[in-house]
């Protein structure tokens, strides 16, 4: 038996349904979006540890005058320039994409950037090779190229249309940022304790690192999931966590000025083991968005597959009745009991119209829980960007170190009794001000 052809979308009235169908596929196309991107995601997270781990080989080459670690910091050399290789790879499968993708101006200006700072790394790398840089300078330009790097994630959640998946990739960036503040204090400690002595500055430095990782594991616990939660816990909960804490407290004390050089290799191994530690947690972050994104597009196929139907089933009439999408707050606000019997058009069954309207009420609440989840994401993101707009405009008009800055913003936060995200909001609406 041959079925009967449905009719053209262009000979049926619009209605209610056409454009919660539409809303449904518009959804599906910025998942499947994201789908590319969660590769792109692990690319950045892949290749900033691989940097991270030659930047650590780089303070032991450097550090050791060039006599020692020499085989192993061209290892990790070869091991970044495959991750790179990858990087550029998935940039290529994914351009066509970003270029249809409206609003990804910031990103691909990160992009460009990241990809700038990449190929300046060769050159770089034979000036640390042949001893022509300091070590705080071979950290410094390590650091810059991570910290590129670190912004596309930073973008990616900003850009992110779905909730769900912008509270992992604002939890992904943050426990990120944490693990390359983690290796800073790495090297920072390095240095100090094979001199023998903390000057004050980095000990200045150094409290600003262990502040700064502390505030980026909160956010990062904040806005994870559950399962990554329990990862999180089981390596926070590592031995290694009690011996670094007695290290930082023998750096940042007077007596730091004169120690045992025998800490140097211990700090480094525990530093070392609990930067693999948040690799391990990030891999599991990584991963759970991964399926993520999977389960939400098949999730609104699966909707768009059920209810399509209802679409050919709406009738042709000149009935001017129509549905009202109202959340189902504001259904109960205005009166319309859902339970019992409420206009339909002409035509269409009760069953039919009840279903449709259903379905709109749905999307309704739905698409307005998920532009709360999305505000509380981008809220949080939106305070990291005040933040560091605030300490840029102190560095730069009250010559502050970023440590400095930090620190001056936060007691101004505890002199007024306000919240640091305010004490930023305030000094960067000064700017007009200081120019």
């Amino acid at each position: 038996m041959t079925e009967s052809p449905k009719p053209a979308l262009d000979a049926t009235p619009l209605n209610a349904t056409h454009f919660l169908i539409a809303s449904k596929q518009m959804e599906i196309h910025n998942l499947e979006y994201f789908i590319s991107m969660g590769q792109l995601v692990v690319m950045v997270s892949d290749l900033i540890h691989a940097l991270q781990r030659e930047r650590g080989a780089s303070n032991l080459y450097l550090g050791a005058q060039g006599e020692h670690f020499g085989d192993i910091l061209k290892e990790f050399i070869t091991s970044s320039d495959l991750q790179i290789r990858a990087f550029d790879a998935t940039l290529r499968d994914i351009y066509p994409e970003m270029m249809k993708q409206t609003g990804n101006s910031r990103l691909l200006n990160r992009i460009a950037y990241a990809l700038q700072l990449l190929a300046n790394l060769p050159q770089f790398r034979d000036n640390v090779l042949t001893q022509r840089i300091a070590t705080q300078d071979a950290i410094q330009g390590y650091s810059e190229t991570v910290s590129g790097l670190l912004t596309i994630i930073f973008e990616t959640a900003d850009a992110a249309a779905d909730p769900t998946i912008a509270r992992v990739l604002v939890a992904l960036f943050n426990l990120m940022h944490g693990k390359e503040l983690t290796g800073q204090e790495r090297a920072l400690g390095s240095g100090g304790f094979a001199s023998g002595h903390f000057t004050a500055d980095q000990r200045e430095r150094l409290q600003y690192l262990i502040e700064a990782e502390a505030r980026c594991f909160e956010w990062f616990c904040e806005f994870t999931d559950p399962k990554s939660m329990q990862l999180w816990q089981h390596y926070a909960d590592s031995p290694c966590l009690v011996e670094i804490e007695r290290l930082r407290c023998i750096a940042l004390s007077e007596q730091s000025q004169s120690m045992s050089t025998t800490f140097g290799d211990q700090w480094f191994q525990l530093l070392t083991r609990r930067i693999d530690d948040l690799k391990m947690v990030e891999l599991g972050v990584v991963t759970y968005l991964q399926r993520l994104c999977v389960q939400q597009v098949n999730a609104a196929r699966y909707f768009l597959t059920e209810h399509q139907d209802l679409l050919y089933a709406y009738p042709e009439h000149p009935d001017d009745t129509f549905v009202v999408l109202l959340s189902p707050a504001e259904t109960q606000k205005a009166g319309i009991d859902t339970d019992h019997e409420y206009p339909h058009p002409e035509g269409m069954g009760k069953r039919l119209g009840r279903s449709i309207f259903q379905l709109v009420q749905d999307q309704a609440a739905s698409l307005q829980h998920m532009q709360e989840e999305l505000t509380a994401a981008r809220a949080a993101l939106e305070d990291r960007k005040l933040q560091e707009r605030a300490k840029a405009l102190l560095m730069k008009h009250r010559k502050l170190t970023e440590d400095q800055a930090h620190k001056l913003l936060r007691q101004m936060a505890m002199d007024q009794g306000k919240r640091l995200t305010d004490i930023a909001r305030s000094v960067v609406a000064m700017e007009h001000h200081w120019r």
